[in-house]
């Protein structure tokens, strides 16, 4: 989906990001990465392989962020300190987590409340080559559509099978949020697998 914004050192932030007070945490340059680690952290996971792959189950419909990302900026964000690191040992294998500072939880908080957003950004490859599909034969650009139909009738159902039991069970827990974006991600790729369906049908 969107593309990572950037941020301003001293506390303002550019793109989807919000104002973090300079008297509450130190001048580092925050971007929405910064924040979807302080939130994931905030929300229970607590090591970067967690984050990771709590977030390939929730933000990584709108937000992906590759492993490579996830360590340099738990170690910003520590240097910075936004994080705590905590040795977590696992046998004879050296591990950390992280838990969120005071000025973590605070710098999440005022992100949160901000009120500024970059305008909605949309990315995705097979809707790049739908814009283009003039060049092709007319059973190519069927063919086109039908796969992205098919794919997105995959993470529609995948989502509803796999990643919106475990986002409905953190909100029995009194978590909401993540089911209701679970829901979204559900509902738009079920309305994209309609609107594909239609589009083919128009073509044919």
């Amino acid at each position: 989906m969107s593309d990572a914004s950037e941020q301003i050192p001293g506390g303002r932030a550019t793109g989807s990001t919000g104002p973090v007070s300079p008297t509450r945490c130190p001048a580092v340059k925050l971007r929405p990465a910064s924040y979807l680690i302080l939130g994931m952290v905030g929300l229970g996971a607590r090591s970067g392989y967690a984050i990771k792959a709590a977030a390939d189950q929730s933000t990584q419909f709108f937000w992906p962020m590759s492993l490579a990302q996830v360590y340099p900026e738990l170690a910003r964000l520590q240097s910075a300190g936004l994080l705590r690191r905590e040795e977590d040992p696992r046998g004879a294998r050296e591990r950390h987590s992280y838990a969120l500072t005071d000025a973590g939880e605070q710098a999440l908080a005022d992100w949160l409340r901000s009120a500024q957003n970059e305008p909605t950004q949309f990315r995705d490859e097979g809707v790049l080559r739908l814009f283009f599909a003039d060049a092709l034969q007319p059973a190519d650009q069927i063919a086109l559509l039908r796969r992205m139909r098919e794919r997105a009738a995959a993470v529609a159902a995948i989502t509803r099978e796999e990643i919106l039991p475990s986002a409905e069970a953190l909100e029995q827990a009194g978590t909401r949020c993540p089911a209701l974006i679970a829901r979204l991600r559900a509902d738009t790729h079920a309305y994209v697998e309609r609107w594909l369906a239609r589009a083919e049908t128009e073509l044919r």
